[in-house]
């Protein structure tokens, strides 16, 4: 296996669902490279979906390694850096030390806007406007030119639409 694509859903109840994706570098350069874009969902495969009670850095660390023996090593991991994950990653890792560890771009290119335009009143003004348009339109024929909502845990994702 290539890389692996790993995040924690929000808490459900008592417990969060652990995600790993993956992708063989042979289909990046076969079918993603040469087409110029990004990733898509056709794109990778569901290689773990767990429901687990606590992911403590040691289970996602062992949850890793089963997920290993039965696909083989991934030349690279990107997760964002919530602290579960990230611990769990960094044991594999010392397992495993030729595996690259990445910080997801998109969070990170997200905490990066934040940053910048968190305090921003233009900014602010923007996504009032925005969320006041979505109502408008909502219920109507234009409701396809609707903004994307903005849940604020993940509001700086969603610039680009």
């Amino acid at each position: 296996m290539g890389f692996f694509i790993i995040d924690l859903t929000t808490q459900l109840g008592k417990q969060k669902c652990l995600l790993v994706l993956g992708v063989t570098q042979q289909y990046l350069s076969e079918h993603v490279f040469p087409s110029g874009r990004g990733l898509e969902h056709q794109d990778v495969e569901v290689l773990m979906l767990e429901m687990m009670e606590s992911t403590r850095g040691e289970l996602i660390e062992e949850k890793l390694s089963k997920l290993t023996y039965t696909v083989g090593c991934p030349i690279q991991i990107i997760a964002d850096h919530g602290s579960d994950l990230e611990k769990g990653i960094k044991l594999y890792n010392q397992k495993y030390p030729s595996i690259i560890y990445t910080y997801d771009v998109t969070h990170g290119m997200a905490l990066i806007l934040q940053h910048e335009l968190g305090t921003s009143q233009k900014y602010q003004a923007f996504v009032e406007r925005c969320n006041q348009t979505r109502n408008q339109v909502q219920q109507t024929d234009l409701s396809f030119l609707s903004p994307p909502s903005q849940r604020s845990q993940c509001r700086f994702f969603n610039v680009e639409n």
